[in-house]
């Protein structure tokens, strides 16, 4: 169940919901939907168990439930809605939360979503790393998946994730630098000499000039090419690259990322971004 810690932030989500689905032109008890998504992404819930729990429980009340919904009103809604509105309720938590606080530390990545189906028109192919419990002898490689990537950067302090794209699979990490770097900047204070912490995907000469231009550190494991050696910065602070790492995985294995069952573009976005409001309600 929920734990009663949270209630306040699930609160703080649906306040915000409320304002942002009535911009799209929805009515207000609109909201407690968008919010419900998130609960079922962190209890594991089916829209059978979520339409009991939002029913019954206090919380449920709280974000405007007065009994137990039809568990079909669920797929009614992710029919209806906008993907864009769960992208601007996080992102406006997200501001409020940091609003007072310096970035020194930003890790960038990518992980797969798997697509439902073949039959999914909105996905495309991709590369990944072999999963370590397929590796053979632990040796890493690479396999095509069909799906997409979520791409994103984390305070590497917190692991909060503070900027969050979707795209197919297909879509390289280094083609969504800049616009993630462009939604960081625009958002957050970034200290002076803050550290952006990326594996060689990132290496790229233009993506160190941007960030050097804006007084940035970069902190990116070298591409071997040519006669150029593979190599990871020596800077202490590199092992901190890993905290956009336990944030996929958090999504992965705590709020059912990795678990699509959603076929199209538009309740794949609705997935993973329920998945993502999931994440900031337990750990903001």
């Amino acid at each position: 169940m929920i734990i009663d810690d949270l209630k306040n932030k699930i609160l703080e989500f649906n306040a915000t919901a409320r304002v942002l689905v009535q911009e799209f032109g929805h009515r207000i008890k609109f909201a407690k939907y968008v919010v419900s998504e998130a609960i079922k992404k962190k209890e594991h819930y089916t829209d059978e168990k979520l339409a009991n729990f939002v029913g019954t429980s206090e919380i449920g009340r709280l974000i405007g439930f007065k009994r137990i919904p039809n568990p079909s009103s669920f797929s009614k809604f992710r029919e209806r809605a906008e993907p864009q509105i769960f992208e601007f309720v996080a992102n406006m938590v997200l501001q409020l939360h940091y609003k007072d606080k310096t970035l020194t530390h930003i890790a960038q990545d990518s992980t797969d979503v798997d697509a439902w189906s073949e039959e999914d028109k909105s996905a495309d192919w991709g590369k990944r790393t072999i999963p370590k419990k397929r590796q053979v002898d632990g040796k890493k490689g690479v396999e095509s998946f069909f799906g997409y990537k979520l791409h994103a950067a984390t305070d590497a302090t917190t692991d909060i994730p503070i900027a969050f794209f979707i795209r197919p699979a297909n879509k390289h990490d280094s083609k969504l630098f800049g616009t993630i770097f462009g939604r960081i900047k625009k958002t957050f204070r970034i200290g002076f000499k803050a550290k952006y912490l990326a594996d060689s995907a990132l290496d790229s000469s233009k993506i160190r000039q941007e960030l050097r231009y804006n007084d940035i550190s970069d902190l990116i494991a070298t591409n071997g090419r040519g006669h150029t050696e593979s190599r990871t910065p020596d800077d202490p602070d590199y092992g901190k690259r890993w905290s956009v790492e336990r944030c996929f995985s958090r999504l992965k294995d705590m709020f059912d990322l990795s678990k699509n069952r959603f076929i199209g573009k538009k309740k794949v976005m609705i997935h993973i971004y329920s998945c993502i409001i999931a994440y900031l309600i337990e750990y903001l």
